[in-house]
This record gives structure tokens, sequence and C-alpha cells, in this order.
């Protein structure tokens, strides 16, 4: 039993009871001792200098954000605590893992908190990694493994439809990342046949608090079941021999492009004092663990209520990048007000073509005229242009708002019905000219590049406009997707499953 634990038995849910044997549980806390840590004194130093309580530190390339994320687990001294929805047996995954348990060899306590939806390839490591005396492993409102888990889901759809999407990645305390990656290689742009553009915020200062406290909440909630449940229902091995295939693999990769950035040099550079975190009044804003046991949907959650006062504030400059974009009506309407207030409304979004939810887009289809009809700046991401090199496909996975240059959301809400009322999510907010106005600049310098812009045509037909080399090219068909592909995406948008997605 570690310093911050506290034993609490097995007292969790009847609904889990008739899946596994529950196994008992320990609560454990953020560490509060840490201001003497390598990263502690990092942080208050560089925000005694400034005289400011919190500062953030964009990380919107792949290798920085999982160069960072290594880093702070080579410094970490108390404590790791990282929540995602989604871990991978790949590259990026098997790094992280070899990190984490040389941290946990130092003496490190390493808390992974991880929803179940996709887990199910990773039970083995999973189970290994949780076999160390220094890591623990949670799965949350997870899946019963007697079975298929597509048969639970039709068995217990009301209970495992509903996923904790949320991610932080917080070290002794004193450094936390919050945005929308997972930890999987797609998401840090390794180069494989699919890369995401993805988005993080790096945090100092008083916000690292909060967002522990997030942590806490969802590790000790009822929800969150130990790994070790499944110990006998989920073959595995030991964790040294789990380690020696991860670091089998990761040598297999060792001349990867990719690999010499992820260093962490950038974790070196904020410890020397040298890296350019931007001061800012900083907010994390989630939704409690509950959510998911609310059965009847509640119109609004924490995050919708949050979301909806930040973008309702607009007065000159509305940019929303959302890849799963379902507004409904009441959003055509909400945004439609915006504009005839005079506000400039962009959203930006992912093309058929480079979506990876195809269901989702038949859905947001319904919506594309009625937001151009109502004076919305519409933008689709392309899947490939003309600077790529490789035949990768570019998937966007960014969440992030800018609102009049001023202030900027980044987190794992996207504007969909799933992340209104079955997803918990969370997100922060930064108060930041300097922050807020370098970001709408490069989403709006970039769109040219990377993305169509769609409007309609005197006949009110949708076209997607595409510049090139100075050129203008009208597209009056689903850029770059196959006669087939659109077919069945216009059968999935007949089917009533807006509410899912």
């Amino acid at each position: 039993m570690g310093m911050f634990s506290t034993l609490v038995g097995s007292r969790l849910p009847p609904k889990y009871q008739r899946f596994f044997k529950l196994p008992e549980r320990i609560e454990s806390w953020k560490p509060t001792d840490t201001e003497g840590t390598v990263l502690g004194v990092a942080a208050t130093t560089w925000l005694r200098a400034r005289q400011t309580q919190s500062a953030v530190y964009r990380l919107d390339s792949g290798s920085d954000a999982l160069g960072a994320r290594v880093g702070l687990i080579d410094k970490a001294e108390k404590s790791v605590d990282i929540q995602s929805y989604l871990i991978k047996d790949d590259l990026s995954g098997n790094l992280v893992a070899l990190h984490l348990a040389h941290a946990a060899d130092r003496g490190v306590r390493v808390r992974l908190l991880m929803d179940d939806a996709l887990t199910d390839e990773v039970d083995s490591g999973l189970l290994s990694l949780d076999e160390h005396e220094n890591i623990e492993v949670r799965v949350f409102n997870p899946f019963p493994r007697r079975r298929s888990r597509f048969i639970s889901l039709l068995a217990n759809f009301n209970i495992l439809n509903r996923r904790m999407h949320n991610k932080s990645f917080t070290v002794d305390n004193q450094v936390t990342i919050v945005g929308g990656r997972n930890i999987a290689d797609e998401y840090y742009q390794t180069g494989g046949k699919t890369e995401f553009i993805d988005e993080d915020l790096m945090a100092i200062g008083l916000v690292v608090d909060d967002v522990s406290d997030g942590f806490d909440e969802y590790w000790n909630s009822p929800e969150a079941i130990p790994m070790d449940a499944f110990d006998k229902l989920v073959a595995h091995g030991s964790v040294a021999d789990s380690l020696q295939e991860a670091r089998k693999y990761v040598q297999r990769h060792r001349d990867e492009p990719f690999l010499k950035g992820v260093d962490g040099a950038l974790i070196d550079e904020f410890i020397d004092g040298n890296l350019n975190f931007v001061a800012a009044r900083t907010r994390i804003v989630q939704d409690h663990p509950d959510k998911v046991r609310n059965l009847i949907r509640r119109r609004q959650s924490e995050m919708s209520d949050y979301l909806l006062k930040l973008v309702s504030a607009a007065e000159r400059e509305l940019i929303v990048i959302s890849p799963y974009f379902v507004p409904q009506k009441q959003g055509v309407d909400f945004f439609g007000a915006l504009v005839k207030k005079g506000v400039r409304v962009v959203i930006i979004s992912n093309s058929l073509a480079s979506t990876n939810h195809t269901s989702v887009h038949a859905v947001y289809a319904r919506y594309r005229k009625p937001l151009l009809q109502q004076g919305v700046e519409l933008y689709e991401l392309r899947p490939r242009f003309e600077a790529m090199e490789t035949d990768t496909k570019i998937t966007l996975h960014s969440k992030v708002a800018t609102v009049d240059r001023k202030r900027l959301f980044v987190g794992s809400f996207n504007l969909d019905p799933r992340s209104l009322y079955l997803n918990t999510e969370m997100g922060m907010e930064v108060e930041s000219d300097d922050l807020a106005a370098s970001m709408a600049t490069s989403i709006l310098d970039s769109l040219p590049d990377f993305a169509y812009k769609l409007r309609l045509s005197r006949k009110h037909r949708l076209q997607w406009l595409l510049q090139t080399a100075g050129v203008e090219e009208i597209i009056t068909t689903e850029p770059q997707t196959s006669f087939w592909r659109r077919f069945t995406t216009k059968l999935l948008s007949l089917l009533p499953i807006e509410e899912q997605m």
C-alpha cells in the first residue's frame, strides 16, 4: 500500500458483479509534496520569474507531443498519472510502457487509467504492466471478458455505450498535458498508413492541481475497475517477459526517422529554463465520471454548459475544429445567430475522404447546406496534399476553438451528440491574446493548403473549392472518394443513428 492510498475494499456497483469477481480496490490520491522535485523546481522558478500562476506550451507537433511525454516520465520522481481512451501495442505504446516501467523501477508510483472500449487487443500487456509493484492499471466502465464484446454491448447497451473519452498526462503533480491525443502511433505522426492531425497543451502552475483532482475523481470512481479483476480470464506473461518483448519491438524500429525527435529534449529545455511557455489564465473543464450513470440523457453537462458560454461570448470571430461534427438543428441555428450578430464563424472538420468514421460523416453531411445558408464558413480536410511525399492518409483529430483571438479551448470534446450526452470529456481553456491569436492565424493560413472550402452553387448544390499553386478548382462531388463510398455513405445517412454519433 502506497503512501497516498487507502484500502476501501470492494464497494463497487452491482452492475459489474455479474461480469467478474471484484478484487479489493485501493483509493489513491495525488502527491502533495512535489515542489522540491526537478519538475517542481523548474515550474516554480519559471512562474515566479514571471509572476504568473499558470503557463502553457502548445504541442502541435507529433514528435514533440510524444517526446514531451517520454521526457516527463524520465524526470518523474513521485508519480505519473495517465488517463487515456486508447493505447495500442505499437511503437509509441511500447515506448511509453518501457519508460513507465523504468520510472516504476526507480520507485515512482504509476497510475494508468484506460477506457475499456478498445483495450481487448492490449489486455495481456496491461495485465503484465499491472504486475509491477509500483504500477496500477484500471479500466473504466469495463466489458466482461467471458464473452464477446459485441454480445456484451447488445446485452448491456445503455451501460457499455457510455465511454470515458478524457485525456490527461500528469507527472509529479507539477506538469500536465491535456488535449486530444491517445497513446498510439497515428497520434504522433510516425509515418504510418494514417496520421492524425492533433493538438495538446502542456501546462504548469495551479491548473496542474485541477487536472490531478479530476484524475483522482475518475480513478476512485466506482466505474474504475482494477485490471487484475481479469487476471484469471486473460492469458498474459510476466512483466519481465512483456517488457523484454517491448524492448525487442522498439529495437527493431530504432532506425525510424521519427524516433530521432523523441528524445526528451523539450523537457530538458524546460528544466534549463529555456522553453517558451506562455503565461496565461487557465481553466480545466471536465465532466464528472457519474455522467456515464445517467441513463436518461441530461440536456446539459459540465462540458456542454461551459462550451455554450465560451462560444456565445464571441463578438468578432469564432474558429471551431471538430473532426466529428454533428451540430443538429439547434447547433445550426446557434451558429447562424452568431453570424447574424456579426461574428465570423469558421468550422473545420473532416471530409469524407479523410474521416475515419464514415457513419459520423453521413450524419454531418445533412447539415452542410443549412450551415452554409446561415453564412457559416465550412472547411473539410484534404486527406493528401502536394507537400506530402508519401501515401499516408491524413485525418483531422484536433478539438480546438478560438474566440476573438483572446481565448482558446483544447481538449477531447467533439461537437456531436456522443460528446454531449454519452461520453465523459475534458479540456483546457486558456486566456491569452498571444497564444489564441497565433493559433487562429496558423489555422486560417493553413486552410488553402490543407482543406477544401465548401460553398453552394447558384442551384444550391455543394461545391468544394481547391486552391493549388494559385489556381482554384471547383469540385462537384465528394473529393477523392469512390462512387461506392459515396453510395454507402448515403445509405448510412438514411439510418436513425444521429443520437449515437
